[in-house]
């Protein structure tokens, strides 16, 4: 699907405190009251950090949301309610327009809300930092092409460039001044679209911590519709979505055909592939394709390596026979069948000079050879960070070796 540039709905650039409330009440809920006590920010420049653990609730909101966008992609704080990144979103509030600046105080006033889109930023929008971003996790995925087609994909690269600055510029900064100055320039380049959009991607991460709210609630903030999802669905059918940089939506799914389809009338260009013969492009910055016959494998791979760079890391290798940190070839002292060298998907070294080690799984059936898979890896560098996942982003195993820090 490719997605001509939409100009703001005149009606999604306003948001009212009415609009907002019955959500504002549902977030209030989840983070109990108590007796006051002192819980000072984390300000720039300060000698001693007042930065504790995270409380229970907040613990609770990171499991949820976790479970459904997949694990954080840039470096989560001890606590989020007391860190730069809150603390930059609560000040940016001053600089919001006219028209949206009382529900956005109301909204970033709320803990639990404030703590959601913080990880919205530090998990979803990271996730754009990729210069053709990937998402392989189905919940993702069907997000994405909903909010494409609701606001278009331009207004969503421009919120995650604009959030990831945020992060960026808060975490540099040095002074009071200096986070005050990264606020006001997300508050003046957050609309009323972007606002929007911000509350749907943190309020539909918490779907079994948030109390029920009205059948629609979250997506009549988005109405009205750009391009009328006439396959309805069907979209909860797409299992993987890549963002090309010619404003392509590359769509991905058993029953994506269909909504595409009927999507094709209202679009400027729309184009499916079934099994007939059409291939699936496969992204190969970092290497040859991992196989011909499992692009959604190949592009989780690319994705990941994609994140690692852009955090730092150096050492890339993409499907290669496992290394040391230093670069030294490393082997299984107990092989299994004989195997005694395996080759992670995913490898690199981190900022620490630590090497971390990622493995997927596309099949269920190929669990415990994974895991055996896993086994060997850990006995031949205990020294490096292991990980396997399913290719939805579930977490099979992890492996960190004593004294490394990991977030």
């Amino acid at each position: 699907m490719s997605f001509s540039v939409l100009a703001p709905h005149s009606s999604l650039e306003t948001l009212t405190v009415t609009e907002i409330r019955p959500l504002l009440g549902a977030f209030d809920s989840i983070r109990p009251r108590s007796t006051p006590r002192l819980r000072l920010m984390e300000f720039p420049g300060a000698t001693n950090p007042t930065q504790g653990a995270a409380t229970a609730w907040e613990q609770r909101l990171r499991e949820e949301f976790f479970s459904l966008y997949g694990p954080a992609l840039l470096p989560v704080p001890e606590s989020l309610e007391s860190s730069r990144l809150s603390l930059a979103l609560k000040l940016s509030t001053r600089y919001m327009g006219d028209g949206i600046r009382e529900a956005a105080q109301e909204l970033f006033n709320a803990p639990a809300f404030l703590t959601s889109v913080s990880l919205s930023i530090l998990v979803y929008f990271a996730a754009w930092l990729a210069p053709e971003p990937f998402f392989s996790k189905a919940f993702v995925a069907t997000l994405t092409v909903r909010l494409a087609l609701l606001v278009g994909l331009v207004e969503l690269g421009r919120l995650a460039l604009a959030c990831l600055r945020l992060h960026q510029e808060a975490e540099a900064a040095t002074t009071h001044q200096e986070l005050e100055a990264a606020a006001e320039r997300f508050g003046r380049s957050v609309g009323g679209t972007a606002l929007r959009v911000l509350v749907v991607v943190a309020s539909l991460g918490v779907p079994q911590v948030l109390p029920k709210i009205p059948e629609g609630g979250l997506w009549t903030l988005l109405s009205p519709l750009r391009h009328a999802p006439a396959g309805g669905p069907a979209m909860e059918s797409i299992t993987t979505v890549q963002v090309v940089a010619d404003g392509t939506l590359v769509v991905t799914g058993v029953a994506t055909g269909t909504s595409a389809t009927s999507l094709c009338g209202e679009l400027a260009f729309c184009a499916t592939m079934n099994g007939s013969g059409s291939v699936a492009r496969l992204s190969t910055r970092y290497g040859k394709p991992h196989t011909r016959q499992n692009p959604p494998h190949n592009e989780a791979i690319e994705e990941e390596l994609a994140r690692r760079e852009a955090a730092g890391h150096t050492g890339l290798r993409k499907n290669k026979a496992q290394r040391t940190a230093q670069g030294d070839r490393v082997y299984d002292s107990e092989p299994v069948q004989g195997i005694r060298s395996r080759k992670p998907d995913v490898t690199s070294v981190r900022p620490d000079g630590v090497r971390h080690n990622t493995n997927y799984v596309s099949n269920a059936r190929d669990v415990q050879r994974e895991l055996t898979a896993f086994e060997s890896m850990i006995r031949a560098d205990p020294l490096a960070i292991h990980e396997l996942y399913l290719l939805d982003g579930t977490l099979l195993r992890r492996y960190v070796p004593r004294g490394v820090n990991f977030p």
